[in-house]
């Protein structure tokens, strides 16, 4: 399948499904909406990192997939803004790297980055939407973001942005990361030359991300567990409630147990 076909966005209800893109058998794009996304307050664009596609996208229902995330992060905004529509977009709509070789290449975020911004055009723009970008896919979400319509972009264990200065990833946008100091990718090369590198990470002074506290999880999938300090702020974010984000060193309540690392990001 030859993603460099745009994505063509509609709702359509396939099953017990709510889709806004797919590609034909053996493609790998999938688009899903939990949540009314037409009528919503506030949205959130889940984008997954490595090994995720349409191949395996409904048949692993593990603590990395990205149904599942998605499905806690909607159920972690509802539980911090009741009374309040919320909805969450799973965004696989490009090609992901394969594996860590091939994470070394922007080409997959490139490829992806105006896909994932036309999506923020088509969501409704009473809506507050927010990018949650995780490893990888935090990579798509600051490529995007300067022809995106979102108030905020979240960057989880990010390996970088895909650009070196904060200017490159447009105005008008919040952005805020979170990385645990066990996770591996704090070792991944920093930097971008041509095809190579994903640009620096949104903690370095020169990106400036506001950094968020994650409370008792630890390693690079672990962002998302749920009943977590990580998974409350990231639902804050997206809900608007800044004020009550916890910054990074804030000793929270205890957590589940972290998933182990996985291969998939």
């Amino acid at each position: 399948m030859n993603t460099s076909t745009a994505l063509h966005y509609r709702l359509q209800h396939v099953d017990d499904h709510t889709l806004l893109a797919c590609d034909p058998p053996g493609g790998v794009r999938i688009v899903e909406a939990f949540g009314d996304v037409a009528m919503a307050d506030h949205i959130a664009i889940v984008v997954p990192g490595n090994g995720h596609h349409l191949g395996n996208y409904f048949t692993d229902r593990g603590p990395v997939s990205p149904r599942t995330r998605g499905e806690l992060v909607r159920d972690a905004m509802a539980a911090q803004a009741p009374g309040e529509r919320v909805a969450v977009v799973v965004w696989v709509g490009y090609r992901t790297p394969a594996g860590m070789a091939s994470a070394f290449s922007n080409r997959y975020a490139r490829d992806g980055a105006g896909d994932l911004a036309r999506l923020t055009h088509y969501l409704p723009r009473s809506a507050h939407l927010t990018l949650i970008g995780h490893s990888y896919g935090s990579a798509v979400c600051g490529l995007a973001l300067p022809a995106a319509r979102v108030e905020d972009c979240v960057a989880l264990g990010s390996a970088g942005v895909g650009v070196s200065r904060r200017d490159e990833l447009g105005t008008g946008t919040r952005l805020w990361a979170a990385q645990t100091e066990t996770d591996w990718i704090r070792f991944f090369p920093h930097g971008r030359v041509g095809p190579l590198g994903l640009g620096r990470p949104p903690l370095h002074p020169a990106i400036q991300a506001r950094r968020f506290g994650t409370g008792d999880i630890t390693g690079h999938c672990g962002y998302y567990t749920a009943g977590s300090e990580s998974v409350r702020n990231i639902a804050r974010i997206a809900v608007g409630r800044y004020a009550e984000v916890t910054p990074a060193g804030v000793r929270a309540v205890a957590t589940a147990p972290a998933a182990a690392m996985e291969v998939a990001a």
